[in-house]
């Protein structure tokens, strides 16, 4: 779907309780890549999950605005849920995520990830869970992303021990990973082509925020057992992207991948 197919009129219409100012930020906030990549139904629920972020903030105290907003969708006909989390971007947040859901015993499939110019993050995870027998672990879910995010509780002790009870992991493949510089930019790109392997995604997302950059966007997919994923980065601590910090971030994701 793409934006200028979109009527911001229908949304106005369409979505309770979001004043058409905030539909016109949604709109204005965001890269054209999230319309391209979104549909019309989740364009409207992460409007209504944004409206209700600010206004959680306006009646929170400081600790209360950290909580996200959760949202979960299911595909029972293909035996996985994406749940959706809206909330203010900040250092580790997607691998802070990706963790808990490690935590919570979900492995995942795909991922996308969307920060408004606003830095309001939107992403949103497909998981191998559906219906009523997964509630124990939404509910993990939301337990542990409150203490990643707001007590800054430390992840990895518990997926270590969630990885234990999930042995093996993806095919036999050599990990490949390459980063660069994207043209005419000083963003940093990532493309990665290695074995999937349970708490994958939070092994990465901690090595991209402890090198000291940022995430954009990503579109993580897995395919029989092989994780294809991609990621674009911003230097978060205002240090050069030279091609020696390239290569070194590199040569850590290569290590993280095959742990």
């Amino acid at each position: 779907m793409k934006r200028t197919l979109i009527s911001q009129q229908h949304f106005a219409q369409t979505v309770s309780g979001v004043s058409p100012e905030e539909i016109d930020a949604h709109f204005n906030l965001l890269p054209d890549r999230y319309f391209a990549q979104t549909d019309e139904s989740e364009v409207a629920l992460h409007l209504g999950m944004v409206n209700r972020l600010l206004h959680n903030i306006s009646g929170a105290d400081s600790l209360g605005s950290l909580r996200p907003v959760i949202e979960w969708r299911d595909a029972p006909d293909r035996s996985h849920s994406v749940v959706h989390v809206v909330t203010w971007d900040r250092s580790g947040l997607f691998h802070r995520l990706a963790g808990a859901l490690s935590v919570a015993g979900l492995n995942i499939l795909s991922a996308k990830i969307t920060t408004r110019n606003d830095h309001i993050a939107i992403d949103s995870f497909e998981v191998d869970a559906a219906g009523p027998e997964s509630a124990v672990a939404r509910e993990a879910f939301a337990r542990t992303v409150e203490e990643a995010l707001v007590a800054n509780r430390d992840l990895a002790p518990a997926i270590a021990t969630q990885s234990s009870l999930h042995p093996g992991g993806g095919v036999e493949h050599a990990p490949l990973v390459d980063v660069y510089l994207e043209i005419n930019s000083p963003r940093a790109i990532v493309e990665m082509h290695v074995p999937d392997r349970f708490g994958l995604l939070y092994r990465v997302g901690r090595v991209i925020a402890e090198a000291g950059f940022s995430l954009t966007s990503a579109r993580v997919h897995t395919e029989r057992g092989l994780a294809i994923d991609r990621f674009h980065l911003e230097a978060a601590d205002g240090k050069p992207v030279d091609a020696a910090r390239l290569q070194a971030l590199r040569e850590a994701l290569l290590v993280a991948s095959i742990r």
